[in-house]
Order: structure tokens, then C-alpha cells, then sequence
């Protein structure tokens, strides 16, 4: 009996940091790594969670055996960043029949079909998320993607406004505690959730592709006083402070995009553009 604890201690032990290893590698954008550890995770889980039903604690199986379950997901999640996304989709399938009432599979499941362009079917799957999760700004922001990616603009806008009214705590909360966002700023902002400066960069977009380019860099601006190091939104501002001939603010932002990705190619090529427009004056 004490054998046995010892080695479940360690299956658990074991298991426990491959996922923490998991989780840094796919946070730092080497997946391959992750599959690996999330794999040795899950592995290891099972196994525990096979020993304690051979002896008959199915409570204690279960628990190892979700552990397991959470593992595998994230390894799936890893095989959509790799863009191997049948084979992402078969795990998060897998999941759902485990686990039916999880909003986070099925907005997985939503990622991998709008990822596949079966955009109808990840409409279901987020649907789906938002009833078990209900105002979700992640799961808002998501269905707002697919809209705008089937050209459907007002709906997106309609969807990414609800994904902002459903944050706890706006850009607009924080008005009369701090500076607005500068793009040249170099304090940092509190950052409140990465799904605000995400739907704020995506309404931007919308109102691009509707040509109200005002509406789109005031949208941009937000994103950035969320979060001052979303890259998309530091890009693209400064693509339009560009056509708006804002070239020192535009400059500013392609530096700061540069520090956050070094060797940016669209930041590089923005920066040298701006240094000339700049030196022309």
C-alpha cells in the first residue's frame, strides 16, 4: 500500500510540472515543446487515475483522470497553433463527449472550425459556449471574428460591443485615474483584460473595411490604453496614423511594436518609412 502511494505521489508529482512546463512553452510560442510535456502529463495522469480505479476509488480516478482530460486539451490547443487543426478538432471533440457542459471546449471547438473556414459550424459551437457561459467578452470577441471573417460588418460591430459592455471594467473606468494612452507613452497603462484590447483592435478592423478610419484609430487607441503592448493594434495604428501623415506618433508606434517583436518586418519597413517622411521636414 505505501509502494502504491509513492508511486501515484510521483505520477502526480511528475505530471504536475510537465503541464507547468507546458504551459510556459506555449505561452512562449514553442508548441512543438508543449506538445511533449502536455503528452508526458496527460500520460502520467492516466496511469494514476488507472490505479485508483483498479482499487476501486473511482472518486480519486475521476479527479486524476480530469486532470488528465485538462492536459490533453491543452495539448490540443497546441496542435491548433501549429495549425494541425483535424487532428485539434478530434481532440476537443473527444473532450465534449466527456465533458458536454464545458464552455471552454466548445469554444475551442470554435476556434479549430473557424480556423477549417466552416464558419457556420463555429457560430454553433460558440453559441453553445455562450449558453453555458453567458456574456462571456472572450466568447463575444471569438463569434465577432467569424462575423467580420463572413463579411457580415454590422453584426460584428453589434457582437464586439456587447463583448465591451460585458467587461467588469472598461477602458472608459479608468478616465479620471490615469493619462489617456499615448502611442509614444512609455508608462504602461493598467492592463485590464486582453480580451478589451482584443475587441477593441477588431471593431478597428471592422470600421477599416467600412472605410470610417477616424472611427477605426480612435478604436485602435483603445485597445492600447487596455493593454499598450497589443501588437496588432501598435501595427495597424500605425499604418493609419500614417495615411493620417502622423508620422512621429506612427514612428513611435512601429518602435514600440519593434521592442515587442524584434525583427518585425512590418514594423521595420513603418519605422524607415516615418524616419523618411520625417527627415523631409
Amino acid at each position: 500500500m505505501a509502494k502504491m502511494a509513492n508511486v501515484l505521489k510521483e505520477l502526480d508529482r511528475s505530471a504536475g510540472e510537465a503541464y507547468k512546463k507546458g504551459r510556459i512553452s506555449f505561452q512562449t510560442g514553442r508548441f512543438e515543446e508543449a506538445l511533449t510535456v502536455y503528452s508526458e502529463a496527460a500520460d502520467a495522469w492516466n496511469r494514476a487515475a488507472g490505479m485508483f480505479f483498479e482499487k476501486g476509488k473511482e472518486a480519486s480516478g475521476k479527479e486524476f483522470l480530469e486532470k488528465a482530460w485538462d492536459a490533453r486539451s491543452c495539448y490540443g490547443m497546441a496542435l491548433f497553433k501549429l495549425e494541425r487543426y483535424e487532428e485539434a478538432l478530434g481532440i476537443v471533440d473527444a473532450a465534449l463527449e466527456l465533458k458536454p457542459e464545458s464552455p471552454v471546449e466548445w469554444s475551442n471547438r470554435g476556434f479549430v472550425l473557424s480556423a477549417l473556414n466552416r464558419n457556420e459550424e463555429a457560430l454553433e459551437a460558440f453559441n453553445r459556449a455562450l449558453a453555458l457561459d453567458p456574456e462571456s467578452p472572450k466568447i463575444l470577441t471569438s463569434m465577432g471574428i467569424v462575423y467580420f471573417r463572413m463579411g457580415l460588418l454590422e453584426k460584428a460591430l453589434d457582437t464586439f460591443d456587447c463583448a465591451l459592455a460585458a467587461e467588469p471594467r472598461k477602458a472608459s473606468d479608468w478616465a479620471c485615474k490615469i493619462p489617456r494612452f499615448s502611442f509614444f507613452s512609455r508608462n504602461k497603462a493598467p492592463i485590464m483584460k486582453p480580451d478589451n484590447a482584443g475587441a477593441w483592435y477588431w471593431k478597428g478592423s471592422v470600421f477599416l473595411e467600412l472605410g470610417e478610419n477616424e472611427k477605426a484609430l480612435n478604436a485602435f487607441r483603445m485597445a492600447l490604453e487596455s493593454d499598450p503592448d497589443h501588437l496588432d493594434s501598435l501595427l495597424t495604428g500605425g499604418d493609419l496614423l500614417c495615411k493620417f501623415k502622423e508620422y512621429g506618433e506612427a514612428f513611435r508606434c512601429y518602435v514600440r511594436a519593434l521592442k515587442l517583436s524584434p525583427g518585425n518586418e512590418v514594423a521595420s519597413r513603418g519605422k524607415e518609412f516615418c524616419e523618411a517622411k520625417i527627415s523631409e521636414c
